[in-house]
């Protein structure tokens, strides 16, 4: 059951075509991630299902309600929508003290006394804030006033999440644990949660669904794995993934039957369930999956270290393959490694394959792939 519909959703600015018309549902209770660089549509999404911005064309619907038509004329203000939003900017009040930033909304609506004084020490508790609840936002850190803007959505106890880059405020140790925060907020509100972010490894770690997006368009949906492992096109390829996937040149043929990639001089076989004719094509695959093997075999490839970076539990190798560059990734620590002598192979398997023009990514035979899911 969807939470949050969007249909035919357009957004202009002038002349300008944010959302050229954008489909969207998100399920009840799932925590989905809008993801793209600056400028994709992301954060105009999620104010049109706000409120905050109103579509040119289309509908919002929110719990089965509509709030939002334009060929019914419906618009319904953002305080009736029954959201709970975090902004980049923490949007707290300067002049008022943390309780207050926390329990405003719900003496607004008239909540009891002993309700909004539970909701709060639950809430601070919560955000790991309990005996600063008498201080003023100037006098607390970038990180506690994200918790604070945390701790007032969980006290609201809202249905429906949105969360707009929360985190790109604060330093890289603070957003890890913060990461951890919020993905227990949405565990335990149960709530809806569209986040909007431009990190990967935030889509990544937190999103239960990630919706890519670039210029307004959907580019694709789906888990983190699909999106990481099975990328719909180039640009999602290379968007995700740190270090970035390794795309190559290559040219697909058939001999004798089989299926290769010639890459240079080298032919790599394929599975002989890849579609796609035989011509120009993009391959790719993931620093990780590039195997380093210490002697010559019949598919392998000569290859030249040119910069080692341990990051701690891994490796980033820089390499020079037939004259293109290459990245690898090892799953230890090494500070060297000899500069020539090295040898790697591109697993078949491991292989994803680009369309030269149109950059959609080459899919296997139906039959096959259901035939693998099946097992």
């Amino acid at each position: 059951m969807s939470e949050i519909t969007l249909r035919n959703i357009t957004k202009s600015y002038g002349s300008h075509l944010a959302l050229p018309s954008l489909d969207l549902d998100i399920p009840k209770g799932s925590f989905v991630t809008l993801l793209g660089p600056s400028g994709c549509g992301k954060t105009t999404t999620l104010r049109v299902i706000a409120g905050l911005e109103q579509a040119t064309t289309g509908e919002v619907v929110l719990g089965g309600k509509t709030v939002y038509s334009s060929r019914n004329g419906v618009f319904v203000p953002p305080e009736r929508r029954g959201l709970g939003f975090i902004f980049q900017s923490y949007a707290l009040w300067p002049n008022m003290k943390v309780d207050r930033n926390i329990t405003l909304a719900l003496s607004e609506a008239k909540q009891p006394a002993h309700v909004i004084k539970e909701r709060l020490a639950e809430a601070l508790a919560k955000v790991q804030l309990t005996g600063l609840a008498d201080r003023y936002p100037s006098e607390l850190s970038g990180g506690q006033q994200q918790r604070v803007a945390v701790a007032r959505l969980i006290a609201a106890r809202n249905s429906i999440l949105l969360m707009d880059e929360p985190l790109s405020n604060l330093d890289a140790k603070l957003r890890t644990e913060m990461r951890t925060e919020l993905k227990r907020l949405h565990r335990e509100l149960q709530a809806t949660t569209v986040y909007v972010t431009h990190d990967q490894v935030e889509a990544l770690t937190m999103s239960d669904v990630i919706v890519v997006m670039r210029d307004g368009v959907i580019q694709q949906q789906g888990s983190p794995y699909e999106i990481y492992h099975d990328p719909a096109n180039l640009f999602v390829a290379e968007f995700i993934g740190d270090p970035r996937i390794n795309l190559l040149d290559g040219m697909l043929e058939t001999v004798e039957g089989e299926r290769i990639v010639r890459f240079e001089d080298a032919a790599i076989p394929l599975p002989t369930s890849l579609q796609g004719a035989n011509g120009p094509v993009t391959f790719a695959i993931r620093p990780e999956n590039i195997a380093i093997v210490e002697r010559q075999g019949p598919f392998s490839l000569q290859a030249e270290v040119d910069i080692v970076q341990p990051t701690g539990s891994q490796t980033i190798i820089s390499l020079t393959v037939k004259g293109h560059r290459v990245t690898a990734l090892i799953p230890r620590f090494e500070t060297s490694l000899p500069r020539n002598n090295i040898w790697i192979e591109f697993p078949a398997d491991q292989l994803t394959f680009f369309d030269k023009g149109s950059g959609n990514r080459i899919p296997l035979k139906q039959s096959v792939v259901g035939a693998s899911q099946a097992a």
